[in-house]
């Protein structure tokens, strides 16, 4: 009968969430992860699998953790006012904190990507998700006529989000915080009826 886990499995997942997210899948070594984890090679192979699943595991971790919560506040947004404000969080945040280099998924997206499939699949997933809330989004502001009536709602959709990517790459260093709110009041108001 295997001995019981004197570690909470959750707990030691977020703090590999941590190290791959501060240093991407390749820079993060065993002896980095079981270091932050506070558990053996054994501990960690015979819980969460080798490097890659555990690497795979996290990014699940960080959309449940990191990327739920975000789509939860986008998915209550109703106004290009509303979304002014997600943004601004977002970028107050960045000013705020010490921040990770970049968005995880964004890290996985640059270096795992092209060589790893099922990387790859969570990065698209996410993309997705993040994609179909601001269509949502723009969905409800136009059905209250806030919108130009000849706004291609997909397009602005993209086009917030590409917005919402480039400030996550920027976090290590963010744009400075008068710029990077302007910039969005700008993108907003094209979008404006």
């Amino acid at each position: 009968m295997p001995r019981p886990k004197s570690f909470d499995p959750d707990t030691v997942l977020a703090k590999a969430m941590v190290v791959f997210w501060e240093k991407g899948y390749d820079a993060a070594s065993i002896s980095d992860l079981t270091e932050a984890m506070g558990i053996n090679r054994f501990s960690l192979y015979d819980t969460f699998g080798d490097k890659h699943t555990l690497y795979l595991k996290t990014l699940d971790a960080y959309s449940q953790r990191v990327a739920d919560p975000m789509i939860l506040k986008m998915n209550q947004i109703t106004s290009l006012s509303e979304l002014e404000g997600f943004f601004s969080m977002f970028i107050e945040y960045q000013h705020s904190c010490e921040c990770s280099p970049c968005c995880m998924m964004h890290r996985a997206a640059i270096s795992l990507d092209p060589v790893d499939d099922e990387a790859k699949e969570r990065v698209q997933n996410a993309r997705a998700r993040f994609h179909k809330a601001f269509l949502e989004a723009f969905e409800r502001m136009n059905d209250l006529g806030e919108l130009r009536s000849d706004l291609n709602l997909n397009d602005a959709a993209w086009i917030a989000m590409i917005a919402q990517a480039g400030i996550a790459s920027h976090a290590s260093s963010p744009i400075p915080e008068s710029d990077a709110k302007s910039a969005i009041k700008t993108m907003l108001m094209s979008f404006q009826a």
